[in-house]
């Protein structure tokens, strides 16, 4: 798509753990054979992400969930020309640190007040 037209955005979403974990950090499943196996899928799907389907999607942005972004990963994807965005940041100081220090755009529920963490 991106071939045809290079200002059209185009996008991966990733949140790291999310097969194996849900969003508060609980195991996704009380067997410990499908939380092993969802972890080694989990690592699998990260690799993915960050070696394969980004070049082969041909992506604009990453979307990713917001506590697994740090300064190291921002300057990681602007090496690949990839845009970071931050998902779901929703307090005016994770809005504050994502625009001013980390420089990258979010996603957020609120553009005025603050609202309770969504997973």
């Amino acid at each position: 798509m991106r071939q045809s037209d290079p200002e059209v955005v185009t996008a991966l979403t990733h949140r790291p753990w999310s097969l194996s974990q849900l969003g508060d950090g609980a195991s996704r499943f009380s067997s410990p054979w499908k939380h092993s196996w969802m972890t080694v899928l989990d690592v699998m799907l990260d690799w993915a992400h960050h070696h394969v389907l980004w070049k082969l999607c041909g992506i604009s942005a990453f979307l990713v969930q917001k506590n697994f972004i740090s300064p190291e990963y921002v300057q990681y994807w602007a090496q690949r020309r990839v845009e970071v965005v931050a998902w779901t940041v929703n307090t005016k100081v994770e809005k504050d640190y994502y625009q001013e220090l980390l420089q990258v755009n979010y996603i957020t529920d609120s553009l005025v007040e603050d609202c309770d963490p969504h997973y």
